[in-house]
């Protein structure tokens, strides 16, 4: 008699399964940003009142009473030169209240999209000062350039108007540029991994200096909105309506957060 065929035990095995779906769950809480993982690289402020850009009052009611609705391009070249030295005193005042920055942890260094981690030890101590924020002044003034060519691009008017969007683009870019420049010390990446973090605008409005320069963008941009209407007012000129915007953005901007770290704490 042949003998009987006995029949083979089927076994299933989910240990290689469950190793996989580990590393999957692994490899995914690696890529994800931790909850406050922006704190190594965008130093926070220690008192937030200080920093807030109050001073751009002070300079646009002095383009104004020195004539800017009868003398537009004269008094915003001369707004800008005066702007310089106060900007100068500001980009210092923000230096000085940056806390130092949090230690990365392992998942931080991975996530540094540059390959490189950021070195924490080099604290505000090591800053060689006056070059930083002589620095952050001629960084803005040339980067005031690719912004003249963006508000072109965005549709203001070229003929004849073209020194006044130049002078524009001279204020806007010490608005936005400068403070950044210091917080950042002088490294794009910083700015750059901002915009990889979850809950972007919670950060940002937590943040003194980050709100000032976004609501100087916005302030800007409703400024646009009074020109065409047919009030014919001297002040509708272009781009006087979009200065003041960017001015008073920044102290809105300020005091947004003030007001945003008042309430959650």
């Amino acid at each position: 008699m042949p003998a009987a065929i006995r029949p083979m035990k089927k076994t299933v095995s989910f240990s290689k399964d469950v190793s996989n779906n580990n590393n999957n769950l692994e490899s995914d809480s690696d890529t994800k940003q931790s909850p406050q993982s922006y704190l190594t690289f965008i130093p926070q402020i220690k008192n937030s009142l200080l920093v807030v850009p109050f001073h751009n009052i002070f300079i646009l009611v002095g383009m104004f009473y020195s004539g800017l609705t009868q003398d537009l391009e004269t008094v915003m070249w001369k707004g800008f030169l005066t702007s310089i030295p106060i900007q100068v005193i500001y980009n210092y005042i923000i230096y000085i209240n940056l806390l130092p920055l949090k230690k990365s942890t392992r998942n931080d260094h991975q996530n540094n999209s540059s390959g490189s981690a950021i070195n924490n030890n080099n604290n505000n101590n090591n800053n060689n000062v006056p070059l930083l924020i002589g620095s952050s002044i001629f960084v803005s003034i040339v980067l005031s350039l690719p912004l003249f060519v963006v508000i072109i691009l965005m549709g203001a008017p070229v003929y004849k108007y073209s020194l006044k969007t130049l002078y524009l683009s001279l204020h806007l870019s010490q608005l936005i540029f400068n403070p950044l420049i210091i917080l950042s010390n002088l490294n794009v990446n910083k700015i750059k991994r901002l915009f990889k973090q979850d809950h972007l605008y919670r950060i940002i409005f937590h943040h003194g200096i980050l709100s000032s320069v976004l609501l100087t963008l916005g302030g800007c941009w409703l400024g646009v909105i009074p020109i065409p209407l047919d009030w014919d007012r001297p002040w509708q000129q272009w781009p006087i309506t979009l200065l003041v915007g960017g001015y008073l953005g920044g102290v809105v901007g300020g005091v947004l957060s003030l007001i945003v770290n008042y309430f959650s704490h």
